[in-house]
């Protein structure tokens, strides 16, 4: 007599996993694990050239952490052989840079998949990804996966630095790829870079944020306080000043709250970065975005010092010589 019961199968071990799904509860725990320095990162030697002869475009939507992000990615895809295109019509890869702090930036991006969807029909080979904040909730995640099939890629705000391995996915691969972490965040360093412009410059210092404010998304989706190390902050304003730079701005979700966790040096501030910074020749420098909760006394006098000493130099100058 033949059992009639079917035998259940599972089949998952037998396909790669290229779904990881953001989790914003997850993102909210803040453990005291050891925050990560990579400082290796690399284009893996059979994607050093997948992009030539190839175009790319990225559109950016928020705040200036966002067009830094940009600029990053940019330099990680000119390292790859791509070129810059002027229009969405001539590139072979597109992303789009989100902002998730305000819902008419989401409906602007939705707009904008939503526009790209004949030119996805029209060149099956486009790869068409989002990035940046919305990538970090869920429902956005969601929605994209049950209403948006022409989207090839979609990545989070921890994992810029795995984009050569994601776009090898996207090329190569027949399903949709995901991969959002849900964590504090690590500092990744010697990223490559393809700046807009000569004048300004951004530089992060820091990233993420633990206020958790109730109308605001930020700790969310940029993880917790977490600061780069001041000599290599320095390091990338010589540089800057080296090229002709005549702007700097400092970037972070919360820069007052800069060197909070900095374990290896200890009682050491925005005020002590700025006090070492502005002693380079750089013009002007900015920062941006601050809480007034870790506005201390030190970084007033070392900005009240800096605004003194500019005031005299410019007085200098002022003076006719004969």
């Amino acid at each position: 007599m033949v059992d009639s019961k079917t035998t259940e199968i599972d089949f998952s071990k037998y396909f790669h996993k290229t779904f990881q799904p953001p989790s914003l509860k997850e993102a909210r725990r803040r453990r005291k694990n050891t925050v990560q320095l990579i400082n290796d990162f690399s284009i893996p030697d059979d994607m050093k050239t997948i992009g030539s002869g190839k175009k790319f475009l990225i559109q950016t939507y928020g705040c200036q952490m966002n067009e830094h992000d940009t600029e990053v990615m940019a330099g990680i895809l000119s390292a790859m052989g791509y070129t810059r295109a002027e229009e969405a019509a001539d590139a072979d890869v597109i992303l789009l840079n989100t902002c998730a702090i305000r819902e008419n930036a989401e409906n602007k991006v939705f707009g904008e998949i939503g526009h790209l969807k004949p030119l996805k029909r029209e060149k099956p080979e486009l790869i068409l990804g989002v990035c940046g904040c919305m990538a970090q909730e869920e429902e956005v995640v969601n929605k994209i996966l049950q209403k948006h099939p022409q989207v090839d890629l979609i990545f989070g705000t921890h994992n810029i630095h795995r984009l050569p391995q994601l776009l090898k996915e996207a090329l190569f691969g027949k399903e949709m790829v995901v991969e959002v972490w849900s964590k504090e965040g690590d500092i990744v360093e010697n990223l490559p870079k393809a700046r807009l412009g000569r004048i300004r410059g951004w530089v992060n210092i820091m990233y993420g944020c633990d206020k958790f404010c109730t109308y605001c998304i930020v700790p969310y989706t940029r993880g917790k306080e977490r600061s780069r190390h001041p000599k290599e902050i320095i390091e990338e304003v010589r540089e800057l000043a080296r090229q002709g730079y005549k702007e700097v701005t400092l970037l972070g979700q919360n820069v007052n709250a800069y060197g909070k966790d900095l374990q290896s040096i200890e009682h050491y501030g925005l005020g002590d970065l700025m006090d070492e910074i502005r002693k380079i020749d750089i013009p002007r420098v900015r920062f941006t975005t601050s809480h007034p909760r870790d506005f201390d006394d030190h970084l007033i006098e070392v900005l009240a010092a800096t605004l003194l000493s500019i005031f005299i130099y410019r007085s200098n100058r002022a003076i006719p010589t004969y």
